[in-house]
C-alpha cells in the first residue's frame, strides 16, 4: 500500500501527484532543484512547504531526481519516454536497481505496487 508520494515538482505532472496524495490524504516528501525550480518558473513558498519538499543544494534537475529514486520505493514514469529527463531517470533506475512503471492503466499499476511491496512511490513524468 502506497503511504507516501516523493516528487520533485518539476512539471504539471509531478505536481499533480503530490496535488492527489494530499487529497488522498498520504505523506508527500522529495528533492526539488535549489529555488525551487520547476518547468514553470520556482514553486511557491506555500506549496513547497505544503509538499514537504527539501531543496537540493544544485539548481539542476539530475542531482535531484537522483535523490528521489534512492528515496523511493518504486517510480511510476507518465509521458514521452523519449524526453531527456525520461531517459536520465530510467538510467538512474537502472543504476540503482528500482523498480519503475511506464504510462500503467490503473490495473497495472495496482498490480505492480502489490508485487513490488511499494509504499514509497515517486511520480515523474
Amino acid at each position: 500500500m502506497i503511504t507516501k508520494i516523493i516528487s520533485g515538482g518539476q512539471t504539471g505532472a509531478d505536481q499533480a501527484g503530490l496535488d492527489t496524495a494530499v487529497y488522498l490524504r498520504l505523506d508527500t516528501g522529495g528533492t526539488i532543484p535549489k529555488g525551487r525550480r520547476t518547468d514553470s518558473g520556482p514553486m511557491s513558498l506555500y506549496d513547497f512547504r505544503r509538499y514537504k519538499l527539501i531543496e537540493h543544494s544544485s539548481p539542476l534537475y539530475l542531482p535531484r531526481t537522483e535523490c528521489n529514486v534512492i528515496n523511493s520505493d518504486g517510480t511510476v514514469l507518465f509521458g514521452d519516454m523519449q524526453s531527456p529527463g525520461s531517459k536520465a531517470t530510467i538510467r538512474l533506475l537502472k543504476d540503482h536497481a528500482k523498480p519503475y512503471i511506464i504510462n500503467p492503466r490503473p490495473e497495472d499499476l495496482s498490480r505492480w505496487v502489490k508485487d513490488k511491496r511499494i509504499s514509497n512511490s515517486k511520480c515523474s513524468r
